[in-house]
Order: C-alpha cells, then structure tokens, then sequence
C-alpha cells in the first residue's frame, strides 16, 4: 500500500515539475522576467499580476491541460498524460 502512495506522489511531483517547465517558457515567449527562479505558484502569480491567466485542469487524473488566456482569448493550450511506466508526456 505504501508503494502505490509513494508512486502517486512522485506522479504528481512529475506532473508540477512539467507544469513549471511549461509555464516557464511561456513566459519567456509572453516576454515576461524573472520567471527562472520561480517555483509553479510563483509563475502563475506572475502571469496573473500581468493581465493573463493561467488554467491548470488536473481533474482527469493522472492528465493534465494548461491554458493560457490573453483577456478571454485562448493564447496556448498543453496536455500532459502519464503513461504506464509513469512518465510524463506532452500530447
């Protein structure tokens, strides 16, 4: 049982870690600074502090889709799926 606790964890962390990634080049292609040092929280308060928006639906677990709006208008839009060996891809 702890086995399968630990593996949806690091799942998770592998989830966030490519979020943060992802939203890291955004904000560089957004012209956006600062953003290197940033964890996941920081960058979306970024984006929000400069007019954008950032959605992240996880509620398909174990996927996830992150968009990004420019007053209303979808600018980008990602998936992520784990597969069967628990990595994370970009679809």
């Amino acid at each position: 049982m702890a086995l399968k606790k630990k593996s949806i964890v690091e799942t998770s962390d592998k989830l966030n870690h490519s979020t943060n990634v992802l939203l890291k080049r955004w904000a560089g292609l957004s012209g956006l600074y600062g953003y290197k040092d940033m964890g996941l929280e920081e960058v979306v308060a970024l984006f929000e502090s400069n007019g954008w928006k950032v959605v992240i639906d996880d509620s398909a677990s174990p996927n996830r889709t992150v968009e990004l709006y420019k007053e209303e208008k979808r600018v980008r839009k990602e998936k992520f799926v784990v597969d069967e060996a628990g990595r994370v891809r970009m679809v």
